[in-house]
C-alpha cells in the first residue's frame, strides 16, 4: 500500500561532510544524523529550484509515521489529499 503524502518527508543531507551518510543508509542512521534536514514533498522542490539546499547532497523520501525509507518506491497513486 502506498503511503499518505501527509506522512512523507524529504530527509536532505550534506555529502561532503564525512558524516557516514549515503545512499545505503538506513531509516535510523539518516534520522539519527545531527546535519539531516526535513522537508515536505513541495518544500523540497521548492527549496531545491531556489538552490537552498547544499549543491552535493543525498536525499530520501521518508514515511516519518511508518518509520521506513520510501527511496526508490513506486509511489503511484499516491492519496494527495
Amino acid at each position: 500500500m502506498n503511503p499518505d503524502l501527509k506522512d512523507l518527508r524529504v530527509a536532505v543531507v550534506p555529502s561532503e561532510t564525512e558524516n557516514g551518510i549515503d545512499q545505503s543508509s538506513t531509516y535510523d542512521e539518516i534520522v539519527a544524523c545531527k546535519e539531516t534536514q526535513y522537508f515536505s514533498v513541495p518544500d523540497y522542490f521548492k527549496a531545491q529550484n531556489d538552490e537552498e539546499l547544499p549543491v552535493l547532497h543525498w536525499s530520501f523520501l521518508l514515511d516519518y509515521n511508518k518509520k521506513v525509507d520510501c527511496t526508490g518506491m513506486n509511489t503511484e497513486g499516491i492519496d494527495m489529499f
